[in-house]
Protein backbone atom coordinates (compact mmCIF):
# COMPACT_ATOMS: atom_id res chain seq x y z
CA UNK A 1 0.00 0.00 0.00
CA UNK A 2 2.99 2.59 0.75
CA UNK A 3 4.81 1.10 -1.96
CA UNK A 4 1.31 2.40 -4.38
CA UNK A 5 1.45 5.74 -2.37
CA UNK A 6 5.04 7.01 -3.98
CA UNK A 7 4.19 5.49 -7.35
CA UNK A 8 1.15 7.91 -7.73
CA UNK A 9 2.46 10.34 -5.92
CA UNK A 10 4.71 12.17 -9.11
CA UNK A 11 1.24 11.52 -10.94
CA UNK A 12 -0.74 13.29 -8.77
CA UNK A 13 0.85 16.47 -9.10
CA UNK A 14 1.71 16.16 -12.56
CA UNK A 15 -2.08 16.26 -12.97
CA UNK A 16 -2.63 18.89 -10.02
CA UNK A 17 0.05 20.89 -11.86
CA UNK A 18 -1.78 20.70 -15.26
CA UNK A 19 -5.54 21.52 -13.96
CA UNK A 20 -3.21 24.99 -11.72
CA UNK A 21 -2.32 26.10 -15.34
CA UNK A 22 -6.21 26.07 -16.22
CA UNK A 23 -7.42 28.20 -13.67
CA UNK A 24 -6.77 31.02 -11.17
CA UNK A 25 -6.31 29.89 -7.54
CA UNK A 26 -8.62 31.44 -4.70
CA UNK A 27 -7.60 31.69 -1.27
CA UNK A 28 -9.58 30.97 1.96
CA UNK A 29 -12.16 33.67 1.81
CA UNK A 30 -12.91 32.56 -1.61
CA UNK A 31 -13.50 29.13 -1.35
CA UNK A 32 -15.36 29.56 1.70
CA UNK A 33 -17.58 31.94 -0.67
CA UNK A 34 -17.77 29.67 -3.18
CA UNK A 35 -18.91 26.66 -0.50
CA UNK A 36 -21.49 29.04 0.84
CA UNK A 37 -22.85 29.19 -2.69
CA UNK A 38 -22.62 25.53 -3.23
CA UNK A 39 -24.67 25.06 0.16
CA UNK A 40 -21.68 24.71 2.31
CA UNK A 41 -21.94 25.99 5.91
CA UNK A 42 -18.39 28.38 6.40
CA UNK A 43 -17.37 26.17 9.45
CA UNK A 44 -17.36 23.01 7.72
CA UNK A 45 -15.67 24.82 4.48
CA UNK A 46 -13.11 26.79 6.95
CA UNK A 47 -12.49 22.98 8.50
CA UNK A 48 -12.17 21.53 5.08
CA UNK A 49 -9.99 24.11 3.29
CA UNK A 50 -7.39 23.42 6.56
CA UNK A 51 -7.69 19.55 6.23
CA UNK A 52 -7.35 19.70 2.33
CA UNK A 53 -4.29 21.06 2.09
CA UNK A 54 -1.66 18.35 2.33
CA UNK A 55 -3.94 16.76 -0.64
CA UNK A 56 -2.83 19.77 -2.67
CA UNK A 57 0.39 20.56 -4.73
CA UNK A 58 1.16 24.18 -5.30
CA UNK A 59 0.24 26.12 -6.44
CA UNK A 60 -2.93 24.28 -6.89
CA UNK A 61 -6.07 25.35 -4.19
CA UNK A 62 -9.26 23.69 -3.63
CA UNK A 63 -12.03 24.58 -5.69
CA UNK A 64 -15.54 23.46 -4.41
CA UNK A 65 -16.27 21.34 -7.37
CA UNK A 66 -13.28 19.32 -7.09
CA UNK A 67 -13.68 15.29 -7.53
CA UNK A 68 -11.61 14.52 -4.65
CA UNK A 69 -11.17 10.64 -6.61
CA UNK A 70 -10.63 11.07 -9.64
CA UNK A 71 -8.93 14.03 -9.97
CA UNK A 72 -7.41 15.29 -6.77
CA UNK A 73 -6.96 11.83 -6.48
CA UNK A 74 -7.56 11.19 -2.43
CA UNK A 75 -8.10 7.67 -1.59
CA UNK A 76 -11.64 6.69 -0.13
CA UNK A 77 -10.22 5.60 3.60
CA UNK A 78 -8.36 9.45 3.69
CA UNK A 79 -11.90 10.74 2.90
CA UNK A 80 -13.35 9.12 5.82
CA UNK A 81 -10.79 10.04 7.86
CA UNK A 82 -11.52 13.50 7.51
CA UNK A 83 -15.22 13.14 7.95
CA UNK A 84 -14.23 11.53 11.09
CA UNK A 85 -11.63 14.10 12.03
CA UNK A 86 -14.74 16.87 11.45
CA UNK A 87 -17.19 15.27 13.72
CA UNK A 88 -14.82 14.64 16.37
CA UNK A 89 -13.29 18.32 16.02
CA UNK A 90 -17.09 19.54 15.91
CA UNK A 91 -19.04 17.39 18.01
CA UNK A 92 -16.31 15.79 20.20
CA UNK A 93 -17.60 12.15 21.63
CA UNK A 94 -21.02 12.38 20.35
CA UNK A 95 -22.05 8.99 19.05
CA UNK A 96 -21.87 9.46 15.07
CA UNK A 97 -25.53 9.67 13.35
CA UNK A 98 -26.66 6.44 11.12
CA UNK A 99 -26.84 8.16 7.49
CA UNK A 100 -26.35 6.94 3.87
CA UNK A 101 -22.92 6.76 3.23
CA UNK A 102 -21.17 9.28 1.18
CA UNK A 103 -21.40 9.17 -2.60
CA UNK A 104 -18.57 7.62 -4.79
CA UNK A 105 -15.96 10.51 -6.33
CA UNK A 106 -17.48 13.17 -4.37
CA UNK A 107 -17.15 17.02 -4.97
CA UNK A 108 -15.77 18.93 -2.05
CA UNK A 109 -18.59 20.62 -2.08
CA UNK A 110 -20.61 17.34 -1.63
CA UNK A 111 -17.73 16.28 1.05
CA UNK A 112 -19.10 19.98 2.85
CA UNK A 113 -22.55 19.15 2.53
CA UNK A 114 -22.41 15.50 3.91
CA UNK A 115 -20.27 16.92 6.99
CA UNK A 116 -23.36 19.20 7.58
CA UNK A 117 -25.56 16.97 7.54
CA UNK A 118 -23.63 15.10 9.82
CA UNK A 119 -23.39 17.91 12.51
CA UNK A 120 -27.14 18.55 11.78
CA UNK A 121 -26.64 22.12 10.40
CA UNK A 122 -27.59 24.00 7.61
CA UNK A 123 -27.03 27.33 5.71
CA UNK A 124 -30.23 28.33 7.61
CA UNK A 125 -29.29 26.02 10.87
CA UNK A 126 -26.80 26.90 13.61
CA UNK A 127 -22.97 26.87 12.24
Amino acid sequence: MLGLFFATMPIASRRQARLARKRRPIDAAGFERAMLGAGVTPTTARFLWEGLKPFYHSPLTPMANDLLESVIIIDRPEIEGLVTRFWIAMRGQDKRPAVAPLAADPSIAELGRYCDLLAGWSIRGSA
